[in-house]
């Protein structure tokens, strides 16, 4: 079994409990008492699938308990089971076999995103939007969050960084229109490229491997366009660095219009920027 699987198994057996199952008791609770999780990281949840769950719970009933946490008195929260949730109550069931637990909300979240990542029952949108929220609500570093999921801290990054996607783009990874390493690369574009680009990989059915191929040539076609810059042009870029103190580089279209881009390498670095922009 691969080392990510191992850390994740064992996350997952301490933050729901599986090595104490046998030492808790399974309660009966009526399933108008237990809330949907507040920290779900799931939004879509397959119809089809859902319904598949309801015949085969109202066959078999509920083999597995949920995971809730008290609210209060005769008030319950599903931590890990939602799905099993929806169907139960669909198939009319009075009650649902649940253990309880006392949960706080970091590790609410962080069982539900573990629950459904080994499952793989998110999309990446959803993934990196449960681990933005773990970041974001409890300020969590990324090294915190990959400790407390059992992912490594690249995977983190990685999928943090596709939350920087247009939302139309997003809204096509959600979909499966597009795979997560399409995304990956397209995180890399700007706004509208981006865009156009996952366009093009619906259109044309591009695969990872051909996108990677079309990004490498534009690359190559970027840089040979730099080389042949006009010696002019490449003078006053070097003139204007110097003088502003940050790399310039000109772009022209034509004789008449272009674009002057300014590059920085940290956000202390943009902050000058833009000082000295308004004075």
């Amino acid at each position: 079994m691969p080392e990510d699987k191992k850390t994740l198994n064992k996350g997952l057996d301490a933050l729901l409990g599986q090595s104490n199952t046998n030492q808790r008791a399974v309660k009966e609770i009526d399933l108008n008492k237990i809330k949907p999780g507040r920290f779900q990281p799931r939004s879509n949840f397959d119809s089809e699938k859902l319904e598949e769950l309801t015949a085969s719970i109202k066959n078999q009933g509920v083999l597995s308990p949920i995971l809730v946490r008290e609210l209060g008195l005769n008030e319950y929260e599903v931590i890990a089971g939602e799905r099993r949730l929806r169907a139960s109550k669909m198939a009319k069931l009075k009650t649902i076999p649940c253990l309880v637990d006392q949960k706080q909300d970091q590790d609410a979240l962080v069982s539900a995103l573990i629950e459904n990542l080994q499952r793989e029952d998110l999309n990446p949108v959803e993934e990196a939007r449960g681990l933005d929220r773990l970041k974001r609500e409890f300020g969590l570093t990324q090294e915190e969050v990959a400790t407390s999921t059992g992912k490594a801290r690249s995977t983190i990054a990685n999928s943090l960084r596709l939350l920087s996607l247009p939302p139309r783009v997003l809204d096509m990874l959600s979909a499966g229109q597009i795979e997560k390493g399409h995304a990956k690369l397209l995180a890399s574009l700007d706004p509208e490229e981006a865009e156009k680009a996952a366009e093009n990989i619906i259109k044309n059915k591009l695969s990872v491997k051909d996108l990677n191929k079309l990004s490498n040539h534009k690359k190559t076609s970027k840089s040979v366009n730099k080389n042949n810059k006009d010696t002019d042009i490449l003078n006053i870029e070097q003139e204007m660095s110097g003088d502003f103190g940050h790399k310039i580089e000109i772009e022209s279209k034509n004789k008449k219009s272009g674009k002057v881009s300014i590059f920085y390498k940290t956000l202390d670095e943009l902050d000058i920027i833009i000082s000295k922009l308004k004075k």
